[in-house]
């Protein structure tokens, strides 16, 4: 009877102690807390999966409701500017994981379309265009040649 009391008594004890260190006690710890969270989320979001993001938003959610409005009234205009802060670092990186993703592959997509365009063209322009710019050179080249010899021909008449 004895060790189930005991027990008991632990089970009890862990109970308090895990549930204080989870909930904040004053703004500090909250707004400790709140930015050791929003931190650990930008280190580890680009590795996040469907449930690692529910956990995350159930616990912002506590942050941003529950306890905010705990501590709201003792919270400086500084200090609520700062969980202003935090709110926007967790939603900016909330919405730019499943955001990044749609960008990467619509990226990828334009990528490959422009390789397979540029790919096309080297097939069946690039000769073509090489020709024209060969051409056109040989012609401005011609046209310089011409130009000189008129000059030429101009300094040659006015020295006689």
């Amino acid at each position: 009877m004895k060790s189930k009391i005991i027990i008991f008594l632990l089970f009890g004890a862990m109970s308090v102690m895990l549930t204080s260190c989870a909930i904040p006690a004053n703004k500090e710890q909250y707004l400790k807390g709140f930015e050791r969270f929003v931190k650990d989320v930008e280190k580890n979001s680009p590795d996040f999966k469907i449930s690692d993001w529910r956990w995350a938003n159930k616990k912002y959610r506590k942050y941003t409701d529950e306890w905010y409005h705990k501590f709201r009234d003792e919270l400086t205009v500084t200090e609520r500017m700062q969980v202003a802060g935090l709110k926007i670092r967790y939603n900016l990186l909330k919405e730019g994981t499943s955001s990044v993703r749609i960008i990467d592959k619509r990226v990828e997509e334009e990528l490959n379309r422009l390789g397979k365009d540029l790919d096309k063209y080297l097939d069946e322009n690039l000769d073509r265009d090489i020709e024209r710019i060969s051409k056109g050179a040989r012609e401005i080249g011609d046209s310089a040649l011409k130009v000189m010899e008129d000059v030429l021909n101009e300094i040659r008449k006015e020295k006689e």
